[in-house]
């Protein structure tokens, strides 16, 4: 979605609206090789298996966890969380309820929204994470 599609007479078409044009101007300036050395970090904690953590990133993406692979889910996992809680503290982030139109708890988020950015969406995670920007940098 764009900023454009969000309804801006709501509380939560407003914060939508904000977060996507702040999420859009930052993926601008994300940094490659930051990135890149967040998904090696990842790959050794999977012995340097490439090809298994691309397949576990698959799984994450889309929702699939193989049993077989607990640990190796559990280790990805572990490491994004703490990546997460690094780059973007408490009171850094928001996100909204559309059904009752309300700001979240920030510290009830981390049970649904956390866990579902770090699985679905971590690679525009990690490019925001990474985003170098100016201090004076016009909006």
């Amino acid at each position: 979605m764009s900023a454009n599609d969000y309804d801006n007479s709501t509380l939560a078409g407003r914060c939508a609206r904000f977060g996507t044009k702040c999420n859009s101007l930052l993926m601008k300036h994300q940094d490659k090789a930051f990135i890149e050395r967040m998904v090696v970090e990842q790959v050794e904690l999977l012995g340097g298996n490439k090809e298994l953590y691309c397949w576990i990133d698959s799984n994450m993406m889309n929702g699939v966890f193989d049993p077989f692979f607990i640990k190796e889910h559990w280790a990805i996992f572990s490491w994004r969380e703490s990546f997460f809680r690094k780059h973007f503290p408490i009171n850094s982030w928001f996100t909204v309820d559309f059904e009752t139109q309300d700001e979240f708890d920030q510290e009830d988020d981390f049970l649904w929204a956390v866990p579902y950015q770090i699985t679905r969406h971590f690679n525009r995670v990690m490019a925001l994470a990474s985003a170098e920007v100016d201090v004076e940098l016009s909006w």
